[in-house]
């Protein structure tokens, strides 16, 4: 039993769910808001990271696995991955009142479409067994590679083009950016990795590596405190905004 591995996975945990919990508590408040339903959508793409904690849990107090009986568990990975993914971005487009273009929405919208039927396609003409390289290559470059790719270039854009920086824009861009970053390697970690061995163990062969586990727990630390950041920086920005306008409209 690594005691380590499952200190952190329960701390990554508590904190995903802690942090979660404080944002649909904030989005309860003022649902309207697009900084409020920016919140809505991190707390469901952390409720997702948690689906992939649980085989790493398991491997931790070396609990024996049986690949059939998780068969269905692995092919829902990767879309409910991909799906936090999703969240991610669109969170990133709330907080920052990004308005994409018309044509970029299209082309947007059609890739996340393409990969729900991608992911359909496998889990039911597979019956969720995984028997082909495909859903872990593909999956990874076409999919998990380009959003993660997407989130850096949004992030790293909005920080650029930021008049006012704090230590709040800072660290939440650094948290989002960095966790992307890691992401990436992960990535293509898998995709080095499951080459070696036949694709159904593709999850027990990134399951064990101690790589893996630390940089998947770091990422949801990392996403933790981007989120937050962001959120108090934004939260700070509007109470300065509302209050100068309350000054300027208050009688002399």
């Amino acid at each position: 039993m690594d005691i380590s591995r499952i200190i952190l996975s329960g701390l990554a945990l508590t904190l995903g769910i802690l942090t979660s919990v404080y944002f649909v508590v904030c989005w309860w408040r003022d649902p309207s808001k697009p900084h409020a339903r920016a919140l809505l959508f991190w707390a469901f793409s952390l409720f997702l990271m948690y689906w992939f904690q649980i085989p790493a849990i398991l491997f931790s107090i070396r609990k024996v696995i049986v690949v059939s009986d998780f068969n269905l568990f692995f092919a829902l990975t990767f879309p409910i991955t991909f799906l936090a993914f999703i969240f991610i971005y669109l969170g990133i487009l709330q907080i920052f009142e990004i308005q994409t273009e018309r044509g970029k929405n299209f082309f947007t919208w059609s890739w996340f479409i393409f990969a729900i039927f991608f992911f359909t396609y496998h889990f039911i003409a597979r019956k969720g067994v995984i028997e082909t390289y495909s859903l872990p290559i593909v999956g990874n470059l076409l999919f998990y590679v380009p959003i993660r790719m997407l989130i850096i270039f949004i992030t790293v854009r909005w920080f650029i083009k930021l008049k006012s920086r704090n230590i709040y824009s800072i660290l939440g861009t650094g948290g989002i950016v960095m966790e992307s970053a890691l992401g990436l390697l992960r990535n293509f970690f898998v995709i080095k990795n499951t080459l070696i061995y036949p694709p159904q163990l593709w999850y027990f062969v990134i399951g064990s590596s101690r790589f893996f586990f630390i940089t998947q727990t770091i990422s949801i630390v990392l996403l933790v405190i981007g989120f937050y950041f962001l959120h108090l920086y934004y939260h700070r920005l509007r109470t300065a905004i509302h209050f100068s306008k309350e000054t300027k409209e208050r009688p002399q």
